[in-house]
């Protein structure tokens, strides 16, 4: 015999190729020998692809995930509205009673009508000093001032009074006037 280089040494006797052909021929044989009658009534496999359109389905499943986003959304909002009080946009807003409110109205109107009695006061109130004899007076004092430069004294107190002053020459020769007029030294 030649050399082998592995040994060929069966360790088990189910190992053996022999037996595994022996046993094989027996098992065909046997199915061979009663064969069982047998309908198939199972349904034909079911190839999906052919009964639905994944765009659909992927559709569909986009549009309840955006349904589910929504109603969670909504969910989280209901549930802020119960933890937290109720948030309302158009505030009927309530004005606090006050037991104090009457006193103030009473001294709010007290004082209107102070300020309305003095504001008819100040209304009546007429001037202390005749405007008429301070402008007598300041139209003199212009009319000699002039003269002055032009004449040097040619002309009368009395007769510049009426020439300035036309009506209110009349009452040049009474006591108010010549008390005026002596006061500036004109007389």
């Amino acid at each position: 015999m030649g050399s082998v280089a592995y040994p060929v040494i069966v360790a088990n006797y189910r190992q053996s190729p022999t037996r595994k052909k022996k046993v094989d021929t027996d098992h065909n044989s046997r199915n061979k020998q009663s064969p069982a009658p047998h309908v198939d009534s199972k349904p034909p496999k079911v190839q999906t692809h052919h009964h639905f359109k994944v765009s659909r389905i992927q559709e569909d499943q986009k549009r309840i995930a955006s349904i589910e986003r929504e109603n969670k959304k909504l969910l989280e909002k209901l549930a802020e509205i119960y933890r937290g009080k109720g948030i309302v946009d158009c505030w009927n807003e309530y004005r606090q009673k006050s037991s104090n409110r009457e006193k103030q109205n009473r001294e709010i109107v007290k004082i209107t009508l102070e300020n309305q009695r003095i504001l008819k006061k100040l209304g009546n109130l007429e001037a202390t000093y005749d405007h008429r004899k301070y402008e007598i007076d300041w139209q003199i004092i212009l009319t000699r001032v002039k003269l002055k430069v032009l004449y040097t004294e040619h002309f009368s107190v009395s007769y510049l009074l009426s020439e300035w002053l036309g009506e209110y020459a009349m009452h040049g020769d009474s006591v108010e006037t010549q008390h005026i007029l002596s006061c500036k030294g004109y007389m």
